[in-house]
């Protein structure tokens, strides 16, 4: 039995490579990519928290640069209550809707990503704005490394 399982495992390893899979980013200079604006709409405060912490740097005199639109939108739910009919628990999602824009102002790809987090709800107002802030920053913190991912890869894949 094991001598048949290093002989599948052996068969699998040199099928591999003839399935024709290529790494996407893998002989990708990110050099090359050039944005030359990247626009915010949304509530204020995530806007504010999403531009101060997402990495990608800006050409503004760029000849081929793209032109980023990011919309953010918050939302709650609520997911358990008591007996009295009083939440107790809420989702909190932020969702992150971008599109690309090449020189020609020329949609070359949109990307839509979504976080949701549970919070406890109680009595005191200023403690639960305080705790659906945090976490809303929280998804947003999340979402930072695949919204550069997704940004990336679809103008790599528009030069393509």
């Amino acid at each position: 039995m094991k001598k048949i399982n290093h002989v599948i495992f052996f068969i699998v390893i040199l099928l591999i490579p003839a399935c024709g899979f290529t790494p996407m980013l893998k002989n990708v200079d990110l050099a090359d990519i050039k944005i030359s604006k990247i626009e915010y709409s949304g509530p204020n405060e995530l806007a504010y928290f999403l531009r101060s912490n997402l990495n990608i740097p800006i050409t503004k005199i760029a000849k081929n640069s793209y032109l980023v639109k990011i919309n953010l939108q918050e939302g709650a739910t609520s997911v358990t209550k008591d007996t009295a009919g009083v939440t107790t628990r809420e989702e909190i999602t932020v969702t992150i809707t971008m599109k690309i824009f090449d020189e020609n102002k020329i949609l070359i790809g949109k990307e839509s990503l979504s976080g949701s987090k549970r919070v406890s709800v109680t009595n005191n107002i200023s403690t639960d704005a305080e705790t659906k802030r945090i976490e809303k920053e929280n998804i947003i913190t999340n979402l930072v490394q695949e919204l550069t991912f997704a940004i990336r890869a679809k103008i790599i894949s528009n030069k393509k």
